[in-house]
């Protein structure tokens, strides 16, 4: 295409000007995007360094921020093939590397919520959360034939996400259940005695955090095993799942307001947290010292957490798909493999392998978050049909290998095999600070 693209560029400067209703159309959105990237591209084989350098800043720069922006850039990025001299493939790789991991950063920021609501239907209040965040919320009120619905009132410009919906549930008294099954905050009433959602938590990018329960144990035999155990919460916006959470017990600081310090008393006993699909919360409980009676609360507890988070989704597609067997497509440091599809009785068997770039060895003991990612045929009208169970056949370092069911009658070739998955996962620190926990 860009051989015929410079063709016709070549071809019109040799024609007499014409009236300017008979000049070639402007060039597209996307076609002018590739004509720059195809000129820094070029440019990143030139003979000095600082050119070389230039147009890779500039292909940065090409590429926003945004994923719509870096997806339509990734898409007209040339890939890296072993017909390119070893320089330009590796420029190529760490540009697009470098442009995943920016992106996936990105989307792993907060959401804002900008409303102004007077006597405004919950129901259309969430209509409007789910259109500026891609966060859904369901009352889950609306399948009673006698709720007669709820209204709100309130006025918020660029508020956080967990901020405004705190809020907003403390005006109706709902609470979340986070075992809601989907994807969504499941919306409940508040049982008697909650206590208000606004200042209970703190909330850091797309996380909530809540002291929940706190429990005193004193062994009256043996003092030294005295241990006092703090749970506490921590939700997400449900576009942003984690795949997993873990607190490392040094990153744990707390005092009590007596100024007593409290340590963490058994750091194995800190483990790391699967995340559950269709859930919206998890819980971590930690392990501290026992204070002394005149201590009232734990006046500060500090901590950074970390979690893994997809931080971009990507679509895999084989087109007739048992034409496609062997082959292999790559995207963000994930790698699919459609290894082989054969016929078992009246089930159709297609065997993928997933694997994971050298980058990604973070995932190595949560890898059972593969087996949540959607895997399903679509026909020639786009209809998708779902698989009828998997299995796991394969399991290494960097690799997870999956049987999955289809019990199909049509013609294979005439199907498509579509996978999606988190393309990028980042390793992110969530940073809190717990204040005036009352003691037991």
């Amino acid at each position: 295409m860009k051989t015929i693209l410079f063709l016709v560029v070549g071809l019109l400067a040799t024609f007499p000007t014409k009236a300017a209703d008979e000049q070639p159309a402007p060039l597209t959105a996307d076609a002018t995007l590739e004509k720059q990237i195809v000129s820094a591209v070029k440019q990143l084989s030139a003979a000095k360094a600082a050119d070389r350098d230039a147009a890779e800043k500039e292909l940065l720069e090409l590429a926003g921020n945004t994923t719509t922006d870096t997806d339509r850039f990734l898409a007209l990025l040339p890939k890296d093939n072993d017909q390119m001299p070893l320089a330009l493939r590796d420029r190529l790789s760490r540009i697009r590397k470098q442009i995943e991991d920016r992106t996936a950063k990105v989307a792993t920021n907060g959401t804002k919520i900008t409303l102004s609501a007077k006597e405004m239907p919950l129901k259309d209040v969430l209509k409007s959360i789910e259109q500026q965040t891609g966060n859904k919320l369901v009352d889950s009120r609306d399948d009673d034939p006698d709720f007669k619905g709820a209204s709100i009132t309130i006025e918020l410009k660029d508020e956080p996400f967990w901020s405004a919906v705190d809020k907003i549930l403390d005006q109706v008294q709902l609470s979340i259940n986070n075992v809601g099954g989907e994807a969504a905050l499941s919306l409940v009433p508040r049982g008697n005695g909650v206590r208000p959602r606004v200042g209970s938590a703190v909330y850091e990018g797309p996380f909530r955090i809540e002291a929940t329960q706190v429990e005193a144990d004193r062994n009256l035999r043996q003092s030294s095993e005295a241990t006092l155990k703090l749970q506490f919460e921590v939700g997400w916006e449900p576009r942003l799942p984690p795949i997993a959470l873990s607190q490392p017990p040094g990153d744990v600081h707390a005092t009590t307001d007596n100024g007593t310090a409290l340590i963490i008393t058994q750091p194995d006993a800190l483990q790391d947290v699967e995340v559950t699909a269709g859930t919206q919360g998890a819980e971590i409980v930690l392990p501290l010292s026992l204070p002394d009676r005149q201590a009232k609360k734990i006046a500060s507890l500090k901590g950074t957490l970390h979690a893994l988070v997809p931080g971009r989704h990507a679509k895999f597609q084989f087109e007739k798909f048992t034409k496609s067997i062997g082959k292999s497509q790559e995207l963000g440091g994930v790698r699919i493999t459609l290894d082989d599809v054969k016929k078992n009785g009246a089930v159709w068997e297609v065997h993928v392998r997933f694997a994971l770039g050298e980058n990604s060895t973070s995932l190595q003991n949560h890898r059972d978050w593969v087996l949540q990612n959607l895997s399903y045929l679509v026909d020639e009208h786009g209809r998708h049909i779902e698989n009828a169970g998997f299995e796991m056949t394969r399991q290494t370092a960097t690799e997870v290998g999956v049987a999955y069911f289809f019990d199909v009658t049509q013609d294979l070739d005439a199907l498509a095999w579509v996978y999606e998955t988190p393309a990028a996962i980042v390793d992110l620190p969530v940073s809190y600070e717990l204040k005036d926990i009352e003691l037991p």
